[in-house]
């Protein structure tokens, strides 16, 4: 009876856990093993591959466009990590001391929008003649000192209304009594943000940032469809990089290098993370 008992349960498991297992082995685990297991190989997608060892590495972190890619990553994240987010506790926090919760709504709309109409739609607000070029004098898009900083603004508009739901949705689980308290004992709407807010949702803000870290590594669609890279390589990232090494020059062995670099950079995020949590940070 216990033997029937247990061989349904391992059944119901697996008939539950089964399919998204499997689809995660085979969409995620195999493609990320055989993308490992391709860096160490030179191969161009048609002939036998062949092992080369290290030699994918060492050439792309000689080479100035990975290294180009690679500090436009960083200067992407930091705009990220701080503008969005500052964005989303300020639109948090004065949703928190308003009655009209569509505003919520209004500001989580655009992350719903696909990536490729609004990439266009602000390709086209960038337009340097019918567009804001027209009266700033400047190509925004077609600068090679204002085009990145262009398409994080985009991005930006799009990103910060999905930090706000999740930095108002934290401030939810806050005790009202303490808002209450403090209002009673003539705090003022910035030390309640201070003293109250901030603590109180800092392992949701210590998470996102985490997660942006992350994400920031990964761009490719809002610059693929605003720039693709251009001009002259001035946003160009990791991953517009991996894709055209992968499907312009055929070097599949070194598309490969710096994707697993891009998941070493995800893994050092997530280090963080554990590091922050076993010195009982609460995140």
């Amino acid at each position: 009876m216990q033997r029937r008992k247990k061989k349904k349960k391992v059944k119901n498991l697996f008939l539950f856990v089964g399919p998204a297992f499997l689809i995660n082995v085979s969409i995620i685990l195999i493609p990320s093993i055989s993308t490992v297991v391709l860096s160490f190989f030179k191969w161009d997608g048609i002939n036998p591959p062949i092992f080369i060892g290290f030699q994918n590495f060492k050439h792309i972190f000689s080479s100035l466009d990975f290294l180009q890619a690679l500090t436009h990553n960083v200067i992407w994240t930091i705009i990220f990590l701080t503008i969005p987010v500052a964005m989303g506790l300020i639109g948090a926090e004065l949703l928190r001391g308003s009655k009209q919760k569509f505003f919520l709504a209004f500001y989580f709309f655009p992350t719903i929008l696909p990536v490729v109409v609004v990439g266009i739609i602000w390709s086209k607000i960038y337009h340097p003649i019918h567009g804001l070029g027209k009266y700033l004098g400047i190509a925004l898009l077609g600068n090679t000192s204002t085009a990145l900083y262009a398409i994080a603004f985009a991005n930006i508009w799009a990103w910060w209304g999905f930090l706000c739901a999740v930095f108002y949705s934290a401030i939810q689980g806050i005790s009202k009594d303490l808002y209450e308290a403090a209002k009673l004992d003539g705090a003022t709407k910035w030390h309640e943000f201070r003293y109250i807010t901030l603590p109180g949702i800092l392992p949701t803000i210590v998470f996102m940032e985490i997660m942006t870290i992350i994400w920031s590594f990964q761009v490719f669609d809002w610059v693929w469809v605003t720039t693709q890279g251009g001009p002259a390589g001035s946003t160009e990232l990791l991953a517009t990089l991996m894709y055209k090494k992968a499907f312009y020059s055929y070097k599949v062995g070194e598309a490969s290098a710096i994707g697993t670099m891009m998941a070493v950079f995800g893994m050092l995020a997530t280090l963080i993370y554990y590091y922050l949590k076993r010195k009982g940070v609460e995140v």
